[in-house]
């Protein structure tokens, strides 16, 4: 389950998209260029959903660098960590386990999960998936759209724009950190026309580029999703 796209979240066919662009630096801002991840270095989120009956749902679970690559990409295993299913209102939250490959600005391109039958299914976001391209700076901001697909499945098209909005001191159980503040809007349609908006607040630390917290609204249009679904989503760091 991809968070921001998600995980997700989530999330194949190469189809043109239209690529995005940085604007607005700020006169004088500092400028804060991405921080890779270290090789094996593990991090543990703890999520709380809230879905469309109003019932409260905490997961968790870890992200974990298994390979770099010599032109900045990197590798991450996304792993649930409860041991039972996380059932609720009929559906199972807990986080779906995940190799995911990311670009050298930590943007997602692609990622793999085993399904209910034993049978690998690729995702692939093209160019890749949300998120700003680095270095980044108070002011500016970026738009972006993706195609989104999963092995030969109908391609959604994804769009986004967003804003560094701060410089913030972001307190979570993991620490307290100096942040960037990105506030973001996320659209798409699914092949149920299923119309969602996501909104977005992602603080991320300056020292690592690590995102230590995310608060994120879902508003929905068309045709509803036939079971529970998640109304908003509020993501912390608890350790690095």
């Amino acid at each position: 389950m991809r968070k921001l796209g998600l995980p997700l979240g989530i999330l194949s066919v190469i189809l043109a998209s239209c690529g995005g662009g940085d604007s607005g630096n700020g006169s004088g801002a500092t400028s804060y260029a991405f921080v890779p991840p270290a090789l094996n270095s593990q991090r543990l989120y703890s999520e709380t959903i809230t879905d469309n009956d109003n019932s409260t749902i905490d997961i968790s679970y870890t992200e974990t660098v298994t390979a770099q690559n010599a032109d900045g990409s990197y590798v991450v295993l996304q792993q649930n960590t409860s041991a039972t299913p996380v059932l609720v209102d009929g559906v199972n939250w807990a986080v779906q386990n995940e190799t995911v490959q990311d670009n050298s600005d930590g943007q997602v391109t692609s990622y793999s999960y085993v399904n209910g039958g034993g049978t690998t299914v690729t995702c692939t976001e093209i160019p890749h998936g949300a998120g700003p391209d680095y270095p980044l700076a108070v002011g500016m901001s970026w738009s972006l759209s993706y195609q989104f697909s999963c092995d030969n499945g109908t391609p959604v098209a994804y769009v986004q724009s967003g804003t560094v909005v701060d410089l913030e001191s972001v307190t979570v159980p993991a620490g307290t950190f100096s942040a960037l503040k990105l506030q973001s809007t996320l659209t798409w349609t699914d092949s149920q026309g299923s119309q969602r908006t996501q909104t977005i607040t992602n603080w991320r630390a300056t020292s690592s580029s690590v995102s230590v917290k995310q608060s994120v609204t879902i508003a929905y249009a068309g045709t509803l999703p036939s079971s529970a679904y998640a109304v908003s989503r509020e993501i912390e760091l608890t350790s690095d």
